[in-house]
């Protein structure tokens, strides 16, 4: 791909995920005022049985991810056909599975999932799930080709309906309004898709040999997201066991706050990930083909990430005292986790590569390996009376020692030699090294609790820009040589000249 081409649709698309997740953002702290710790924790609850059944199809979207885009290069219509229909004959099969293993389960479960919503309301949740399913095989089939456009469309489609129409119906049907909202936007995202992606996306199922193929290549992978998605929730699953809906509910806002602010590395890593496979293909296998790409990747967003994970640091007292005072017990777990966004970004970027190698097999066991790690810091925290705030300094750890090992995997196998290795490794992680103590300082000299709303914004924006100035003069030796000068001029600004000159010509 052109690199003008991948840097649109990556801004493109991290512009739409960053209004998705804004709009999240902003349904997670109306719902948390309007419902309480309790209720805000009752939806935190059955969001994980939305997240969990995601990976109902075991791989075949990693599957689908490696097959397409290199069966497009090779110029295989009836192979690249057949392997879009396979991978919709697992999908069909995986959700039926999945939803008819979820109604026995809690046909007869009498645990707190089951309590709160009912059969009915797990049945609901199954339905959007199912169309998740479905409306995934299209996203995945449409990206292959080029249509990040249609992508963005299904993931705004799907929030904006199903925030505005969720929080309206909170007044008359309380948490259940949030459930009939995103099912709602679920459903008309779904219909988009079906359309947007019909001229390559074929709708009748046909097993095949490509099935299990699909599954060979992206079980592995899918090992590998499960794994991760167990490390990245495990510590919810936790604190709802042994501490309870409200903690759990404490504990959302630091969970909203660490997806909203994975946007750009989760954006980057979803358009990257199809033109690395394509130019790893195109380069004959070679690991050289790709060096460039992910370096500049992850330079850019071990320096980025870590800024954006500070602003919040800095804003979230401020932020829950004014608009959720009932929160307040979870502002120091929001604002671990905010750090800890910047601990998982760098994974995203690795195992892409990982996989794009060809070495998805690592990828697992140490995924199995940083969950158990999780699962044991988690438990320990409890243990010893740490409570939320505990639970948080574990998955910070874990997250970060993930991403640690995760890239220095993902280095070795583009073979680029011991010493670039380390000044690698270096540039990725000093940046954060720098902003956590840094904050920290700035906090501890401008606290924000107990102040005026004027004085309150006046300290936040003092902290905000002393904190960025400090921090971009340190990490400024670490930008030198990204390129991101040359980056912005390839981009098609609507301002640009070459942009006029096209517009004059034209």
């Amino acid at each position: 791909m052109h690199p003008r081409k991948f840097i649109r649709d990556s801004v493109g698309f991290a512009s739409s995920q960053y209004l998705v997740r804004f709009l999240n953002l902003v349904r997670g702290l109306v719902a948390a005022r309007m419902l309480g710790p309790a209720g805000y924790g009752a939806w935190n609850a059955i969001m994980l049985l939305f997240d969990y059944g995601g990976y109902a199809p075991l791989g075949t979207y990693q599957g689908l991810d490696q097959a397409v885009p290199a069966r497009i290069v090779d110029g295989h219509a009836r192979r690249l056909e057949r392997v879009k229909r396979a991978g919709l004959f697992n999908v069909a099969v995986a959700s039926l599975l999945f939803g008819g293993g979820c109604l026995l389960f809690f046909g007869t479960s009498h645990g707190q999932i089951r309590t709160m919503w009912g059969l009915s309301g797990v049945g609901l949740t199954v339905a959007c799930v199912t169309l998740t399913h479905l409306s995934l095989y299209h996203l995945t089939l449409m990206r292959s080709h080029g249509n990040i456009g249609a992508v963005s469309l299904w993931f705004l489609l799907q929030s904006v309906v199903g925030v505005v129409l969720g929080l309206a119906l909170i007044p008359a049907f309380g948490v259940w309004g949030l459930l009939w909202g995103w099912v709602t936007g679920t459903l008309l995202a779904t219909i988009s898709a079906m359309v947007r992606g019909h001229a390559v996306v074929p709708l009748a199922p046909v097993p095949s040999r490509e099935s299990w193929a699909l599954l060979a290549v992206g079980f592995p992978m899918f090992m590998f997201t499960v794994s991760s998605f167990v490390m990245r929730s495990i510590d919810r699953v936790i604190i709802l066991r042994f501490l309870g809906t409200e903690a759990l509910g404490l504990y959302g806002l630091g969970v909203t706050a660490l997806t909203f602010l994975l946007t750009l590395p989760d954006a980057v890593s979803y358009v990257l990930y199809p033109q690395l496979v394509r130019r790893y293909r195109e380069g004959g296998d070679d690991p050289a083909a790709i060096r460039d790409h992910v370096e500049r990747a992850v330079r850019v967003l071990a320096i980025a990430v870590p800024a954006f994970c500070a602003i919040a640091y800095l804003g979230a007292d401020g932020l829950v005292d004014l608009l959720l005072p009932r929160f307040r017990g979870g502002v120091a777990a929001l604002r671990i986790l905010c750090f800890g966004a910047a601990g998982l970004a760098l994974a995203n970027i690795a195992s892409i590569v990982l996989m794009t190698l060809g070495r998805q097999l690592m990828l697992v066991p140490v995924a199995v390996v940083m969950s158990a790690l999780g699962v044991a810091l988690d438990l320990l925290a409890i243990r010893a009376g740490y409570d939320i705030r505990g639970v948080a300094w574990a998955m910070f750890i874990t997250f970060v020692l993930n991403s640690a090992v995760l890239l220095l995997l993902a280095d070795i196998g583009m073979d680029r030699g011991l010493r670039h290795r380390a000044v690698f490794l270096t540039r990725s992680f000093l940046p954060l090294a720098i902003a956590i103590p840094l904050a920290y300082a700035f906090e501890r000299m401008l606290p924000g609790f107990g102040l005026p709303f004027p004085e309150r914004i006046l300290r936040f924006a003092i902290s905000a820009v002393g904190w960025l100035a400090i921090y971009g003069l340190l990490t400024a030796p670490l930008a030198r040589g990204i390129g991101l000068k040359r980056l912005l001029r390839e981009f098609n600004w609507p301002w640009s000249p070459a942009r006029r000159e096209a517009s004059i010509g034209g």
